[in-house]
């Protein structure tokens, strides 16, 4: 097992009462459970991602960059597990940041070695066998996230971001 990243829909309300709640882990698990809302899962990606796209690894946000946002939150609201939030006015603002991405100016630097040297989770790097299969989990995440981002702003929602 491995510290997997998945993004749920969630409306601004909903994020305040996170904030309060005394199990926040918990509660996130019951949303996660409920059909009626959007999830996106991209595994174990999300510090790749980041790094690919932000030069930096997740462990280093950016302040006030949305492309970092994206994958790790704008706010925390655990201080135990790793659960952050967006509110519905930045995850606009997102969505719109991520469809500007050409992802195959990136994929294009992409190097094995610099995510090896920078210490980028998963530690799979030293796979080089598996370069093509981990450049082609590195676009269907972005694209997923992507997608997600856009269906969010479409509905107005927010974002909560648990990377457990």
């Amino acid at each position: 097992m491995g510290m997997i990243a998945n993004y749920q829909e969630i409306t601004d309300a909903e994020l305040e009462r996170l904030e309060s709640c005394e199990d926040i882990f918990e509660a996130v698990e019951e949303m996660q459970e409920n059909d009626d809302r959007e999830l996106c899962d991209i595994d174990k990606m999300w510090d790749a991602l980041h790094f690919l796209l932000t030069g930096r690894s997740a462990g280093k946000p950016i302040e006030d960059n949305l492309i970092s946002e994206s994958i790790i939150g704008s706010f925390g609201i655990s201080e135990d597990e790793f659960i952050t939030g967006i509110h519905a006015d930045r995850v606009n603002k997102i969505a719109k940041a991520l469809q500007e991405i050409d992802f195959t100016e990136y994929m294009e630097n992409f190097s094995m070695h610099k995510f090896a040297k920078n210490d980028i989770y998963p530690a799979i790097w030293e796979y080089q066998e598996e370069e093509d299969m981990i450049k082609e989990d590195l676009k269907i995440s972005f694209e997923s996230l992507k997608k997600f981002y856009q269906n969010m702003a479409e509905k107005g929602c927010g974002v909560l971001i648990s990377i457990c």
